[in-house]
């Protein structure tokens, strides 16, 4: 294996497996494409790596082990986080909610929200670990947890505020709900309207006796319907209010946009619309081997490339003047 070949396999294996950390969920790092690609490389760099340790490549050979051994190390890790490491998981959970997570000794615990912090999609979900500590997981950002990688997934999600006919505030049940008493709508579920598939969810307003149903309609989904006509470009939710019975009460289908009222079957509706956080949680490769390897491959191409090499007794001896 030339010396050419296998530098490419092992810079090609630690940007491989580095990229793990950049982009943990990604499916393709859990496949055998990837597993057998990593193992092609790593064939590379051993191959060379018993080249060079019988003095094959010279010098520059023996000090390029420290290299690639260092690969080996990065191609390894990564391939053990590929194969053994679980699928990617996304967790999506009502406000209030806590999740345990064994595999990271810790829970999720995902915050209370309002109508600013939907409206802004600002929510920052923590993770209590069992030792006392607390992490957050901001809506922008990433968090790495010994092998694992914290995400978070923006999810569509409204806040409802309603009230009866005479303005007084009306409690939102969610039965069938991740959390029974929550006013955030996650839309779990999704319908088809006019050839559209459209995320819903459903509420009630126990004081009242109604069943609601919400259809959330994007501004790009609004635009071709009717929709579009009644709200604008606004984001908006398509209300259908039934009484105990399951049947529609009168005046019960109406239209709310994003931070509007619209009075629906007697219920005064108030959503806005934004977004709720998701815990993502991928597989990565574990730290500390990681970081051994790519000291180990960075030192070695240092020390094999723009470190002064000793020479020989024979370069020594063309170097000194001759006599005359």
């Amino acid at each position: 294996m030339t010396r050419s070949v296998a530098l490419v396999a092992a810079v090609g294996l630690a940007v491989a497996v580095f990229a793990q950390d950049f982009f943990p969920a990604w499916p393709g790092f859990h496949t055998w494409q990837y597993a057998g690609a990593a193992a092609i490389l790593m064939i590379a760099v051993a191959g060379y790596v018993g080249a060079a340790s019988k003095g094959k490549d010279g010098e520059r050979g023996y000090r390029l082990l420290l290299a690639m051994g260092g690969a080996l190390v990065i191609g390894m890790t990564g391939l053990a986080s590929g194969l053994l490491g679980a699928d990617t998981l996304t967790i999506a959970r009502a406000p209030g909610t806590v999740v345990p997570l064994p595999d990271l000794d810790a829970a999720a615990f995902f915050p209370n929200a309002d109508a600013p912090s939907i409206s802004q999609g600002d929510a920052e979900i923590l993770l209590r670990r069992r030792d006392g500590s607390t992490l957050s997981v901001p809506a922008h950002g990433r968090r790495f947890v010994g092998s694992f990688a914290l995400e978070v997934h923006p999810q569509t999600a409204a806040f409802i505020d309603a009230r009866d006919e005479r303005g007084d505030h009306l409690t939102v049940t969610q039965p069938t709900g991740t959390a029974f008493l929550s006013p955030v709508l996650l839309f779990p579920s999704s319908v088809q309207i006019q050839g559209q598939t459209l995320p819903a969810d459903t509420f009630a307003t126990p004081a009242v006796h109604r069943r609601v149903q919400a259809m959330y309609f994007s501004p790009t989904a609004g635009a071709s319907t009717r929709v579009h006509q009644m709200v604008g470009t606004r984001a908006a939710i398509l209300f259908a209010v039934d009484d105990e019975s399951g049947h529609l009460v009168n005046g019960g289908l109406g239209v709310a946009a994003d931070g509007s009222e619209a009075l629906i079957g007697g219920i005064q509706l108030r959503p806005a619309i934004g977004s709720y956080p998701a815990l993502v949680i991928s597989a990565v490769p574990a730290p500390l081997p990681l970081v051994i390897g790519g000291i180990g491959l960075l030192a070695g191409l240092v020390w094999a490339f723009a470190w002064p090499r000793a020479q020989t007794p024979s370069e020594l001896a063309s170097a000194l003047p001759r006599a005359t």
